[in-house]
């Protein structure tokens, strides 16, 4: 089995660049758990070396994800809850990000039922008319 860390480390990455900029919590998260996936106390000097030079222009998604797309739907839950953990870092939540957790997804193969508690769904306001409309006539 071949080992995919370099993979994961430019997904990550991605992750970590995902709302445009990237802030020290997110590169400090990823660093973080890749050293723990890998269980050592400091990234190999070629792995430091690519996180550095990450480059979110050269960066291809569908090419990265391919590597993963024949897991198991667990596995790929797992991925997706890594690159989550990398967007939450910042604490802040933004929709370029639900957005990229949304395009992994979709480039491993994992259907929107199988991460709906990870991203965010918005209601439109026509939706909330309607079902205020139902709330304030009892249900009828």
């Amino acid at each position: 089995m071949k080992d995919r860390i370099t993979e994961l480390a430019d997904l990550l990455m991605s992750a970590a660049h995902a709302d445009g900029h990237l802030v020290g919590e997110e590169k400090v998260a990823v660093s973080k758990l890749l050293r723990h996936i890998l269980s050592v106390a400091t990234l190999p000097m070629d792995l430091n070396f690519r996180l550095e030079e990450f480059s979110p222009a050269a960066f291809d998604l569908q090419a990265t994800a391919a590597v993963f797309a024949g897991d198991t739907p667990e596995s790929k839950r797992s991925l997706l809850q890594l690159v989550a953990a990398v967007h939450a870092a910042d604490s802040e939540h933004d929709f370029a990000e639900d957005e990229h957790l949304r395009s992994v997804a979709t480039a491993i193969g994992l259907p929107a039922s199988a991460y709906a508690d990870m991203v965010i769904d918005i209601i439109e306001e026509v939706d909330l008319s309607a079902n205020l409309e139902r709330v304030r006539g009892g249900g009828a």
